[in-house]
């Protein structure tokens, strides 16, 4: 009975071994370049990104941590998601092609695309399913379909990501962009995920530190901090 267990134990520490890292959506390992990026950052310390915000409180430990989380994923909330698939009203593709014009599409969450000053833009375009590394390990989303597909997207200028949470950097959603986008924009750490996913070009990903502007034609973008729990990646 003891080696029965001990087996299934250690198989399940193998497996969890090989899943976080062979399947591809944990995404790439830091080289030494770009570990030697990450190192000129002062929010960078002990290989880890860190909130230097004195008004931010201190790790609270893993016991802590582990409550909060079992907590989070455990509580109901009273109408939290919907009793149905939620409608979504459909794009026509011919719009987009429409020159000087300003458009915004919702995809849900936090996912837009905006064409503004002739650029078009895609910020944290999640359009999969689930947001999860595996569908097995998370919820659908609530609508099932999207206001425009993918394919009838046109050339991308550039996808912004805010930070690299399932729900806002998706695999599957990168991978189906990536002939269509021209360049990304991306926190610090994020772009050896994409790198290791689409093959993408160092040269086509600008990391950017907090604080830290760039432009994009006459559109100025700015990396600003926010106060969110746990890089997943």
């Amino acid at each position: 009975m003891i080696w029965t267990i001990l087996s299934i134990i250690i198989l399940l520490v193998v497996v969890y071994f090989v899943f976080v890292n062979f399947y591809p959506t944990f995404g790439g390992d830091v080289n030494e370049d770009r570990q030697g990026l990450y190192q000129s950052s002062s929010n960078y310390s002990d290989h880890k990104f860190r909130n230097i915000d004195a008004s931010v409180p201190p790790d609270l430990g893993l016991s802590k941590t582990l409550g909060i989380a079992y907590k989070f994923f455990t509580t109901k909330v009273p109408n939290g998601s919907p009793s149905h698939d939620l409608q979504v009203q459909k794009v026509n593709k011919k719009i987009l092609k429409e020159q000087d014009s300003t458009q915004l599409i919702w995809f849900g969450h936090s996912a837009f695309y905006l064409k503004m000053n002739d650029k078009s833009i895609l910020i944290d375009p999640m359009f999969g399913n689930v947001a999860a590394p595996h569908p097995w390990l998370g919820a659908n989303r609530f609508n099932s379909e999207l206001p425009i597909e993918i394919e009838d997207l046109p050339s991308i200028d550039a996808v912004i990501i805010s930070h690299d949470h399932y729900d806002h950097l998706d695999y599957d959603s990168i991978i189906a962009l990536k002939d269509k986008v021209s360049h990304y924009y991306v926190p610090l750490g994020v772009g050896v995920h994409l790198e290791a996913w689409g093959g993408i070009e160092s040269s086509a990903i600008t990391e950017l530190d907090w604080w830290q502007e760039v432009t994009l034609g006459d559109i100025q973008l700015a990396c600003t901090p926010a106060q969110h729990f746990l890089v997943e990646r």
